[in-house]
């Protein structure tokens, strides 16, 4: 008996062993694989950056608007005086699907011609109040929205495909998602870009985004390091200051950036801010304190670190004569954005290339060794580029990746996995209008739907969506003007109304106020960071988002029988101001 025993187990011993040695040995050689793809990846990157001309050289390092939806004379013109590292997209240069691609086609083509690296094609496109493609792409409700599920499969879904669906018309470079925790209900600008008010909620949504929209297939940017949430002042209209230690944003502002960068976050876009109790004389893109100290030293991050627009006036209304273009490089940026063309880009490739000339971007590390901070900053963007597949995809370099099997592979199985991955999600839709159904929040208290019946209310809404959604669960809607004769009827007890403004809410709460004994429901499609009255027969409904699907998500939810429940954000103490109006939407 001890003998059959004896051997069973040695047997077993052996079988597992064996799959053990085998797992750990195939394991080691996905490692030894990963390892020989990056080391060709920096190597080539190198190759290609040291061959660059000084000219060239400058040029990568500036990002630049172009004026049309199309490659025009103007946009030639401008490629061939900066020879950018790539371009940035607006609302005005996206039109319909095919216009898009045909655009972003174009621009590489361009690229190739000037004999420049294939460019990074940039656009904002959080969702939300912030968008810029409309056409060819899937549009969800906003950051705050998505944030106020709580849920990270929602955020890792939303930003996988929105980066796909960006990277299958040419783009490459997601200005997303904004990690900022808007803690300050009075923050004017980002507001409900943010995920939320709490640093857990942020980094478990926000994060996951990142996540999902670095395998969609373009490069995502985390922003705005080390944090925009804090402040009364739009940094595209002035210069923000938060006066707080790196020790007060380590327990808050730091922590959804440390935890994205661990998770393998590659791109950071600085904020225009000065943090005085870190570094007094610069805001964090200008600050050496702040991006190689803080950013690169001390959460070990080593990707590419790209600024916020160099137009906005905290920066050229404060730092002009500066040279914030020499500044940030020192600081250790590799990418200086402008949202313009023309004079500005101009000035900014003269102030750099002077700086190269003189010699000021080369330093000695503490083993002696020489480094340029220029042509370090170049090889970062080089190599992305390289890792993307964009020089593949561009033919500058015929068969570059013949040079590397490896990377050959990857690019295939990354693609592979990719276009698997979005035909799953693709196989149903709801998954969208779920999420905009998750999102919906109730204020001051959570709604028990359950109580809300199609026969006793009407609604007075202007959105046509949600009057459509409302008549399908037989609510009939009706125009404002016949308000006051609809109060007499008794068989009434609850009354819908839409608003996008505090203005229109404070106008519906009047109404409340004069009609204690019926019940009002707002539902909000606006910020939530207005005045809210609280009345006992007023409820509040929010979106945070003013897309279709969200008005749609009202109808839908409201009638759902289920509870809705309690906002979970700061909101704005009663009696506060409301913030100023924030930036623009076509700026960053």
């Amino acid at each position: 008996m001890n003998k059959v025993l004896l051997r069973t187990s040695f047997s077993l011993f052996l079988l597992f062993g064996f799959f053990g040695s085998s797992y750990c040995f195939g394991f080691y050689l996905t490692e030894l694989a990963a390892n020989e793809r990056k080391t060709w990846l920096e190597t080539k990157a190198w190759a290609i950056t040291n061959t660059m001309s000084e000219e060239e050289l400058v040029g990568q390092t500036i990002h630049i608007a172009i004026p049309q939806k199309t490659v025009d004379p103007i946009a030639l013109e401008e490629i061939a005086a900066t020879k950018p590292g790539g371009i940035i997209l607006f609302g005005k240069n996206l039109g319909k699907k095919e216009e898009i691609l045909s655009l972003t086609r174009d621009l590489q083509i361009a690229a190739k011609d000037k004999g420049l690296a294939p460019f990074f094609i940039s656009t904002d496109q959080e969702g939300g109040r912030v968008f810029r493609v409309q056409d060819g792409i899937t549009h969800y409700p906003g950051a705050m929205a998505v944030g106020q599920t709580g849920n990270t499969e929602w955020g890792e879904t939303v930003g996988f495909v929105t980066s796909y669906e960006l990277r299958s018309l040419g783009l490459n470079f997601l200005f997303a998602p904004v990690l900022d925790i808007n803690n300050n209900p009075l923050n004017p600008v980002i507001n409900t870009r943010s995920f939320g008010s709490d640093s857990k909620r942020v980094s478990d949504v926000a994060v996951a985004y990142e996540k999902g929209a670095r395998v969609g297939g373009c490069l995502p940017v985390i922003k705005h390091f080390p944090g925009h949430g804090d402040t009364t002042v739009d940094s595209h209209l002035g210069l923000p200051i938060i006066n707080k230690s790196l020790e007060e944003l380590e327990t808050l502002e730091l922590v959804p950036f440390k935890r994205s960068i661990a998770g393998g976050a590659e791109a950071v876009m600085s904020a225009h801010i000065m943090y005085p109790k870190i570094d007094p004389q610069f805001p964090a893109t200008l600050s050496k304190t702040i991006l190689t100290d803080v950013l690169r030293k001390g959460l070990n991050f080593d990707g590419i670190i790209i600024t916020d627009a160099m137009e906005m006036h905290a920066i050229s209304k404060n730092y002009e004569k500066d040279r914030p273009g020499v500044l940030t490089i020192l600081a250790g940026a590799n990418i200086v954005l402008l949202t313009s063309w023309g004079e500005t880009a101009r000035k900014f490739k003269a102030q750099l290339s002077e700086a190269y000339k003189s010699g000021e971007f080369r330093y000695v590390d503490k083993e002696g060794n020489e480094h340029d901070k220029l042509k370090e900053a170049v090889q970062k963007q080089i190599r992305k580029k390289l890792e993307l597949g964009l020089y593949d995809e561009n033919s500058i370099l015929p068969k570059v990746y013949e040079e590397n099997q490896k990377q050959k592979e990857f690019l295939t199985n990354w693609n592979l996995e990719r276009n698997q991955r979005y035909a799953k999600l693709n196989e149903s839709k709801n998954f969208v209008k779920e999420i905009n159904e998750d999102s919906i929040r109730a204020y001051p208290k959570s709604v028990q739907t359950s109580g809300i019946l199609p026969s006793e209310t009407i609604s007075f809404v202007k959105n046509n969506r949600l009057k459509e959604t409302l008549k399908t669960k037989k609510i009939n809607s009706l125009a404002f003007k016949s308000f006051q004769s609809q109060t007499k009827d008794k068989t009434i007890t609850t009354y819908l109304f839409d608003s996008t403004s505090e203005n229109e809410i404070l106008s519906i709460a009047a109404l409340a106020k004069k009609n204690p004994t019926k019940k009002f429901i707002i539902l909000h499609g606006g910020t939530p960071f207005v005045k809210l009255p609280e009345l006992p027969n007023l409820q509040y409904l929010l979106s945070f988002s003013l897309t279709q699907g969200s008005w749609e998500a009202f109808g839908e939810k409201l009638t759902s029988g289920k509870e809705i429940p309690k906002v979970d954000l700061i909101l704005l103490p009663k009696g506060s101001k409301t913030p100023s109006k924030g930036a623009f939407p076509e700026r960053l």
